[in-house]
């Protein structure tokens, strides 16, 4: 796509997205602290990579869903927009149709772990889950007792350890985030977490194997924890826990590298 050809389609795009509003250029300029000149040049794309702020700020006000969220960044920066941190899933129903094509349990989570949406064979897990209170998914794998005990096998090790290294991750590269912070509250009150989060002092979270041990009688013995991204949900990604596999052999590339992304269409 050419530089002209992006501005022109921007320019249409926030016209059309004014227009379902009802907010005008002048009022929208106002609410985004810029001159009426500099919101029109904003929107005919001739402010080279606009920063995330004004447009975080411009999708709030036109109501901008996800996926238009993600179009307002890719005609306006041509790169993707940064993740939310745990901002509500607008439309959660809309990617229902992602989560019924798997039968496997599987939930769409924002970039503080937190579900917000997920479908019937998660909801059957035995989460504690009740009425619309989804919960989180990684105080589920790591500070559910009853889950922890009886549901994930090898816990310690093969869930417990590659979690909470992806954590302190978060935690050095994001210093500012307020959830993993809340979390390592959690994490400093649990015994067998902390535990767990010294061995990282020692040694760096061991290569998670492909399947780590789940006793579940429909989804077990084992499962393979898998994650997609859709381009246009930037800040939210589907985890999905496969059956089937077995852990990983000498030389054999692992089925999932933990809880690691995967970008698709």
């Amino acid at each position: 796509m050419t530089a002209a050809i992006a501005h022109s389609e921007l320019q249409t795009f926030l016209r059309r997205c004014r227009e379902r509003v009802g907010i005008s250029q002048a009022t929208l300029a106002e609410r985004l602290h810029l001159s009426p000149r500099g919101y029109w040049n904003l929107e005919r794309g001739l402010i080279q990579n606009p920063s995330a702020e004004v447009l975080d700020s411009l999708a709030a006000i036109l109501r901008l869903g996800a996926r238009e969220r993600w179009t307002l960044y890719m005609l306006a920066t041509r790169h993707e927009p940064p993740p939310l941190d745990g901002v509500a899933l607008e439309g959660a129903s809309a990617f229902s149709e992602l989560l019924s094509v798997q039968q496997c349990p599987a939930a769409i989570v924002d970039s503080a772990w937190q579900i917000v949406a997920c479908n019937h064979s998660y909801r059957e897990l035995p989460f504690g889950m009740e009425g619309n209170d989804r919960g989180n998914l990684l105080h589920h794998l790591l500070l559910t007792p009853h889950v922890r005990d009886t549901l994930l096998g090898s816990w310690d090790m093969s869930w417990a350890v590659p979690l909470l290294g992806e954590l302190r991750t978060t935690c050095e590269v994001h210093p500012g985030t307020a959830w993993p912070k809340r979390m390592l509250l959690h994490v400093g009150r649990d015994s067998r977490l902390r535990r767990a989060w010294r061995r990282l002092d020692f040694s760096p979270p061991p290569r998670p194997a492909a399947a780590r041990p789940f006793h579940h009688p429909l989804w077990g013995p084992q499962v393979t924890v898998l994650e997609t991204v859709p381009r246009y949900m930037a800040g939210y990604k589907i985890v999905s826990l496969v059956p089937g596999g077995s852990p990983e052999g000498p030389g054999e590339a692992p089925l999932s590298s933990g809880l690691s992304g995967e970008a698709v269409e």
